[in-house]
Order: C-alpha cells, then structure tokens, then sequence
C-alpha cells in the first residue's frame, strides 16, 4: 500500500485534501461557553482549510495566470510516476534483494571488461580489491537470501548485505575512476 501512494503522490495528495476538508465541513460548532482548546482547533483547520481553498481557487491576485500550469505539471509528473517503477527479477525474495543482485551483476561486469583490458601494476590492487569486495557481498547475498528462504530473523543479515554491498559499490568507483572502464 505504502508503495502504491509513493507511485502516485499526486492522487495520494489529492485524496487525503479531500478527507480532509470533509473532516473539517464535518465538525461541529464549538459552545460558546465550552472548551476553549476545541474553539482553537475548530478555527485553525477551517482557516487553514480556506487558506487551501482560497488558493485553489483563484481568489489570490496575481495567482489566476500561474495556477493552469501549476494544476499541469503535478498531472503530468503523475503520469511520469505511474510507468517508472523498477522491475523486480523473477525469483527475488523481496524488490531489496533484486536491487542487491543488479549490483552484483554490475560488479561482475566491470571485473570481466576489466579483466580484458591490459592492467597497469598500479591498478591491479583496485581490481584485487573489487573482485574481494565482490566475493565478500556475493557470499553476504546468498546468507541473506538463505535467511529468508528458511524464515530466520533476516535483519542482520540484511544490513550486512547493505554494509557489503556499500563497500562494493565503492570498490567499482575506485576501479573506474582509476582509468579501467566497466
């Protein structure tokens, strides 16, 4: 659900606007003679509610030519949202575990092109370095996915694959910025 509404922020807002000014036209009007807490809240969301509405609305001068673009852009950045969603592999545990298998296979790449290059000497410590790093967030990746697999508490392993998976991301940058293109 919680991934449902970062897709669609746009209609996220304008749905919880709407409950909100629902909420708001449904209070009921504070007793004079009664607490003063309720008569504060009841006049603070329905001028913030008006405020909302005033702006929506055109009533602020010099706001009428800007808000026709301003009401565009959110639909149109909403429907950019909708189609840009990552693409889980088959066979992942969770969208977290795919991210951590492109990362492998991006690392596996840059030590195969780099493998084919020519290595000056003092570039074979980046590439030792990154195909460590490598085996090290490889064999982090399988525990982490035996863990779930077998329905063992898997938050320390997950954070190990983060830690590792950090220090691989890094050797990568090392490496290409060395010179060796993956």
């Amino acid at each position: 659900m919680t991934q449902f509404f970062m897709q669609h922020q746009f209609w996220a807002a304008v749905i919880l606007y709407w409950i909100f000014s629902a909420a708001v036209s449904g209070m009921p009007e504070p007793d004079p003679k009664g607490n003063g807490g309720y008569a504060w809240l009841y006049r603070f969301v329905h001028t913030i509610a008006g405020n909302i509405t005033t702006a929506f609305n055109g009533r602020i001068p010099g706001l009428k030519p800007l808000i026709p673009p301003a009401l565009l852009l959110p639909v149109v950045l909403a429907a950019t949202a909708c189609a840009a969603h990552y693409t889980v592999h088959p066979g992942a545990v969770s969208t977290g575990d795919s991210a951590a298998y492109d990362t492998l296979m991006i690392a596996q790449a840059a030590i195969d092109q780099a493998r084919t290059q020519p290595i000056p000497t003092d570039r074979k410590d980046a590439l030792n370095t990154l195909i460590r790093s490598y085996n090290v967030a490889r064999e982090s990746w399988l525990t982490y996915r035996g863990a779930v697999a077998t329905n063992v508490p898997s938050d320390a392993y997950l954070a190990q694959l983060n830690k590792n998976l950090l220090d691989l991301t890094n050797a990568i940058r090392v490496l290409t910025g060395k010179g060796v293109k993956p």
